[in-house]
């Protein structure tokens, strides 16, 4: 089943801002830094929240400079059922963020298959991990 079959079958989650949207600022994004130490904008926490709605989503990771914005999903391993999972919220994201004529910034997604290994040596270097948010 592709991501066109799904689409009319698997009903859609719809993304709501709770807040006017602002332009990402400069954060510290040295590798190890931890976002619980940093503010989280409710852009990037609805991201956060659509991501990590994946199951199998173990990581996420946001480098953010100037009006660029990059995410990594950490998988255990490739998955083409997860891949589609990520390619259709990745959608609803840039549909809600970056769709407009002039967006407040632009957003690029990426995946990193773990594969057994530690996620330290894995971290994209310059990004600051979005952990869980514990309920």
């Amino acid at each position: 089943m592709t991501i066109a079959d799904t689409k009319d079958t698997v009903p859609q989650r719809t993304f709501e801002p709770h807040e006017e949207l602002r332009p990402p600022t400069s954060a510290d994004n040295r590798l190890g830094s931890d976002s619980s130490n940093q503010c989280i904008d409710g852009w990037l926490s609805h991201i956060r929240e659509a991501l990590y709605s994946i199951i199998l989503v173990e990581d996420i990771f946001v480098s953010i400079e100037d009006s660029d914005v990059d995410i990594w999903a950490v998988i255990p391993e490739r998955d083409i059922a997860v891949l589609d999972q990520l390619a259709d919220i990745e959608w609803e994201i840039l549909e809600m963020f970056v769709s407009e004529e002039h967006p407040l910034f632009l957003i690029d997604f990426h995946v990193i298959y773990r594969c057994g290994r530690n996620i330290e040596d894995l971290a994209p270097t310059r990004a600051i991990r979005l952990p869980r948010q514990t309920q």
